[in-house]
């Protein structure tokens, strides 16, 4: 049953921790440990012995870049503590380095030559070859392409953490004050350098295995056990130990160190279980080195060795499984023969005894299946998968974002990354046929609502109208809307009463003069006008026998307002007044215009304008 852990006890105890620096994981197994020491009932080496192998189990964390060995050229520490190493010094080795030639800047010590004796160039160079090699599996091992990193000092932060931690494995620092060629103990990495490997390569095992400074017992047989430890508990740069100094984040530690005193006081009064288990997350993970080792034909796992590209007569169909040649790591030092499996398109890992997947798979589900996530699930990552079937491939914005970056290049799975069975132009051919389809059929989607929207408008104006004339059939008829509920009639207007008087005719029946038309038929003019006895402007003692010349005007203002009948009356207020004139240009005297006569009217505007009328036939 697992240990039951106080709240109040957790909370002090992680203050404490807190202040002291220590990790978060740290501090759950510093609790962990003393409950555990607390309800030991056996004796003490027993109760140590357990304490070391029980870690907290997080059920919600995700593992990252977790694998066994989990930090780089671990497994060749104790080997590496047992040998006997001379020291040298940094002028006489640098210029036999290739690999770890910019990560070396320290008086290195080299082991010392078994069976004889060997030059400093031939030692440098098979340490410098152990580290490349170290490196090489151990980014694969991540899921990377180690042939990607061939120069690793001008890659990312996590690319050079792993190559600064196997060079300083196995080029570790001279001892102060020892003289070239004397006796130097082996000293460890520092920790720093371990601890800026699990910062910027995101290490997580989700458990507190994760430990730079450690010592481990394993049991291989009944009577036989073996001890390793970890890196040398000191930051460098120090005489103690071998690396660099340690990068930390202080915005990151700050803010755990927030996060867990607020989770610390809000546990007040809680008491529940914490599962753990006995075997480290990242030691439960299978052994890269064991899985990608090789076996010489005819040999044994005693004889398994890690490139079967070291072996100079061995038959290619051997090598890299037969599906892959041996390239060179370094082709610009020719002196170095140390070489790696470069596998065929389709194969991967340091033996290509692993298939990729495929490109054009991953392309053809992210394009017909992306919105449901198929290509993430293909690829290996179900949690982005469920974030697309979820979401509609993200509303769209996933789908066109995966279809892109899985066509225009191969992308990483969650083992290695896909095969690129995909040419680029079929790519680009189907990417631009997909988008003009679907653009297509977006506008064809969008033109079949937009006509449905319409018809459905008329439809409703349709269906209004209708309603809107049964309804009117359905009352009396207009004669009838006049009366009222009393059974009253409203009285009918007559439409002479209120329309435009006729200017033409006088108050007693009479006319003015030749004007005898209403002013609404302005348009017509008698046929003959009568004849002009005297010039026009003088008082008219009659009607004058004659009109006056072509192109003249007659004024109306010097008439006299007598008729030979009586007096002329005076004319109303809509007819001409003193001071208008009326033109008839190009008519006969006596007779109207045949075509294209004029007539220019005066009168009946208060403003004082003229009125043009033009006789056509």
């Amino acid at each position: 049953m697992a240990p039951r852990l106080m709240a109040p006890v957790t909370a002090a105890v992680t203050v404490v921790a807190i202040i002291l620096g220590t990790s978060v994981q740290e501090v759950a197994a510093a609790n962990l440990k003393r409950r555990a020491s607390l309800n030991a009932t056996s004796s003490v080496s027993s109760a140590l012995g357990a304490i070391r192998e029980a870690y907290t189990t997080n059920a919600i964390c995700g593992k990252t870049n977790c694998i066994n060995p989990v930090f780089p050229g671990m497994e060749d520490l104790h080997v590496l503590s047992q040998s006997k190493w001379i020291c040298s010094s940094l002028q006489k080795t640098s210029a036999s380095m290739g690999f770890c030639k910019n990560a070396v800047t320290y008086d290195p010590a080299l082991p010392l030559p078994q069976g004889g004796s060997a030059s400093v160039e031939s030692l440098v160079q098979r340490q410098d070859n152990a580290a490349a090699t170290m490196f090489y599996y151990h980014v694969t091992g991540l899921g990377l392409e180690a042939w990607d990193y061939q120069r690793p000092e001008f890659a990312d932060d996590c690319i050079k953490s792993i190559w600064r931690m196997v060079c300083f494995t196995y080029f570790p620092r001279a001892e102060i004050g020892c003289q070239d060629g004397a006796w130097s103990n082996y000293i460890r990495p520092c920790a720093s350098s371990c601890k800026n490997y699990v910062r910027t390569c995101g290490v997580e095992c989700c458990d507190e295995s994760v430990q730079c400074t450690f010592t481990h017992t394993k049991a291989i047989s009944s009577k036989k056990t073996i001890t390793t430890s970890g890196y040398s508990p000191h930051d460098g740069p120090s005489s103690l130990c071998t690396g660099a100094a340690h990068r930390s984040s202080k915005l990151s530690a700050l803010f755990w160190a927030v996060l867990v005193i607020a989770m610390a006081l809000s546990m007040q009064g809680c008491d529940y279980d914490v599962p753990v288990h006995n075997v480290g997350n990242w030691r439960g993970q299978p052994d890269y080195l064991i899985n990608h080792e090789f076996i010489p034909p005819g040999g044994s796992a005693k004889d398994a060795v890690l490139n079967s590209c070291s072996f100079e007569r061995l038959t290619q169909t051997l090598q890299c499984s037969g599906r892959g040649v041996c390239k060179l790591w370094a082709p610009d030092h020719f002196e170095n023969k140390l070489s790696f499996c470069e596998c065929d398109r389709d194969w991967t890992d340091p033996e290509c005894r692993t298939r990729r997947k495929s490109q054009t798979v991953a392309y053809l589900l992210s394009m017909f299946g992306g919105f449901l996530g198929l290509d993430q699930f293909y690829l290996g990552f179900p949690g982005a998968g469920f974030v697309k079937l979820l979401s509609g491939g993200g509303l769209g914005i996933l789908w066109v974002t995966d279809l892109i970056k899985i066509g225009s290049a191969p992308v990483f799975s969650s083992d290695y990354r896909v095969a690129a069975d995909l040419p680029h132009y079929v790519f680009v051919l189907t990417a631009t046929m997909f988008a003009v389809f679907g653009g297509f059929a977006m506008a064809y989607v969008l033109t079949v609502q937009f006509r449905a929207n319409k018809r459905r408008d008329a439809m409703l104006l349709q269906s209004d109208e209708e309603s809107r004339q049964a309804t009117a059939a359905a009352k009396p008829a207009f004669a009838d809307a006049y009366k009222t509920g009393g059974g009253q009639q409203t009285p009918f207007i007559k439409p002479e009463e209120n329309s435009i008087p006729d200017f033409g005719k006088q108050e007693n029946g009479g006319s003015y003069g030749a004007m005898g038309q209403s002013m609404a038929n302005m348009g017509q003019m008698p046929p003959t006008m009568p004849p002009m006895s005297q010039p026009m402007g003088q008082t008219m003692a009659g009607i004058p026998p004659t009109m006056p010349p072509m192109g003249q005007s007659m004024n109306m203002g010097s008439m006299q307002n007598t008729m030979p009948g009586g007096s002329f009356p005076p004319p109303p207020p809509q007819s001409f007044g003193p001071g208008n004139s009326m033109n008839i240009p190009t008519m006969p005297v006596g007779m109207m215009p045949q075509t294209g006569g004029s007539m220019m009217m005066g009168g009946g505007n208060p403003f004082g304008s003229q009125a043009s009328m033009t006789m056509r036939p």
